[in-house]
């Protein structure tokens, strides 16, 4: 377990012990990430490629999504809602912004491409014998691992590049409510998953971990679990930012916290226009410090999980 915490959070830490405010170095940083997004998803196309019977477990895999999808984003919206009632946020919505719908598919489509693209490859690989199963696996696992480590690096500097104190981040009311509740609901959510499914507990604690965070998640518990269980990370913390992108414009004016939460680790980046864009400038630091202490939080829950994982 310390090992798997230690490659997780060293390069997040390492980044963010670098205050750099240099605008190229971060548009850099900016430009690097995306591709090792784009990178890590294909290497779990490979790790996809290598699992046998690989039609009925992708058949397996849409259905138990869709489970852990309508379990965890169901918990965690209840929950929010709760908070809005009884911990009431009154903000004045500043405008109906909506994203692109034509982006949000584009971008969809750009992060699911680099899944199949790998998959492709690692096939047509296989099938003329330029590498086995267990050379292919041991290739992916690696350079996955490293560009990992890269991207967490990268994370950690753009954290600190945003200038949010620690006592800022830790001390917002709403930032620690909302962070609290994320955490157990998504573990009530994966729990429920994973009973509904059959599957083990450790596995819809895991899953529920990710919080959004779908680069993380996929890579760290294809190494604990394989790739199945990296997958339903994947795409139901995937599908946690087009929610978002949804849910938020419409539910600011009513329902603030539920629609800040609703982004999990994406409301300090992804998301965040949106927020400021429907419930303007008083909602940004309570986004903030909730993104910031779910990205902290969630590389050491899937790093934990992930250990019991590789130990089972």
């Amino acid at each position: 377990m310390l090992t798997t915490l230690l490659w997780v959070l060293t390069p997040l830490f390492l980044g963010f012990a670098l205050y750099i405010q240099n605008p190229p170095i971060l548009k850099f940083v900016d430009k690097g990430l995306m591709i090792l997004i784009y990178f890590i998803l294909f290497i779990m196309g490979l790790n996809l490629s290598v699992m046998e019977n690989l039609l009925a477990e992708l058949t397996s895999i849409a259905g138990k999504t869709v489970l852990y999808i309508v379990m965890i984003l169901g918990c965690n919206m209840a929950f929010f809602y709760i908070i809005d009632k009884y911990i009431p946020l009154r903000v004045k919505q500043t405008s109906n912004y909506k994203p692109s719908k034509l982006e949000l598919v584009l971008n969809a489509g750009k992060l699911l491409g680099s899944i199949i693209l790998g998959l492709i490859l690692g096939v047509f690989v296989q099938r003329l014998g330029l590498l086995s199963h267990s050379m292919m696996k041991a290739t992916a696992d690696h350079t996955g691992q490293i560009a990992l480590m890269i991207l967490l690096f990268f994370v950690g500097i753009q954290l600190r590049s945003n200038g949010i104190s620690l006592k800022a981040v830790f001390l917002n009311r709403y930032g620690i409510i909302l962070s609290v509740a994320l955490i157990i609901s998504s573990f009530l959510g994966g729990m429920l998953a994973a009973l509904m499914s059959g599957a083990d507990l450790i596995q819809g604690l895991a899953i529920s971990s990710g919080f959004g965070w779908y680069s993380l998640s996929a890579s760290v518990l294809q190494k604990g679990f394989g790739p199945t269980v990296g997958s339903i990370a994947f795409f139901s913390d995937l599908f946690r930012e087009f929610f978002a992108f949804a849910v938020i414009p419409i539910m600011m004016r009513r329902y603030p916290l539920s629609a800040i939460g609703s982004g999990g680790a994406t409301s300090l980046d992804f998301v965040l226009p949106v927020i400021q864009k429907s419930g303007g400038i008083r909602v940004v630091p309570i986004a903030i410090s909730f993104g910031f202490i779910i990205n902290i939080i969630s590389p050491i829950l899937l790093a934990f999980f992930a250990s019991l994982g590789s130990a089972g």
